[in-house]
């Protein structure tokens, strides 16, 4: 069933069960998106506001982020990278193209046990804030322990800021409904208004 919230040709973007979506899947899901947002991008100006205000509270999470993961990854008999499913979800791809970034080549999406497409020898190929935000967010077991351990980054703060961030992602996904919904839309049935 087709999730209403999304444009029918955004269908690709959600990462379905067992079906690795094609590379013409991601341009043609990406073009529609875009042509949805350039159409109607004098009404999201919130929107895009909304994302500029993620983009900036990344800043100090992907520094405590980046500096876990020089401490953990390169040890890491598991990477995350080969052992969870992760993809580019809607919002990802909403922030993308608001804040005019160029995108990735592909959706990352792959199946259990394959690597990422974008892991290369010295982890993660894509810069941090073009990275899915399931990766950016992403605490292994053993980071947690070293959080826990170490006390720095503060953990608390660190749940915090990623709970905001994820606030502010439904967020811009409620601006750019709200701003490409039609006004005054006439429906099919309250058109013919029928004299009775």
């Amino acid at each position: 069933m087709a999730n209403p919230s999304l444009p029918d040709d955004a269908v690709a973007l959600r990462r379905p069960q067992g079906i690795k979506p094609s590379a013409d899947a991601w341009r043609v899901s990406n073009c529609a998106l875009s042509r949805l947002l350039a159409a109607h991008r004098r009404h999201l100006a919130p929107a895009v506001a909304s994302a500029r205000r993620i983009r900036r509270a990344l800043a100090p999470l992907i520094a405590a982020m980046a500096s876990l993961n020089r401490q953990t990854c390169r040890f890491c008999p598991e990477p995350c990278c080969i052992a969870n499913t992760v993809w580019f979800d809607f919002r990802d791809l909403l922030c993308f193209h608001l804040l005019e970034y160029r995108l990735p080549a592909q959706q990352a999406a792959t199946e259990p046990g394959e690597a990422c497409p974008f892991l290369g020898g010295r982890g993660c190929r894509l810069p941090w804030h073009r990275r899915p935000w399931m990766c950016v967010k992403y605490i292994c077991p053993t980071q947690l322990a070293r959080l826990n351990r170490a006390g720095r980054p503060d953990p608390a703060a660190l749940d915090g800021r990623i709970a905001a961030i994820e606030n502010q992602r439904v967020q811009v996904e409620t601006d750019v409904l709200v701003g490409i919904k039609p006004k005054n839309r006439t429906t099919p049935s309250s058109a013919l208004a029928w004299p009775l």
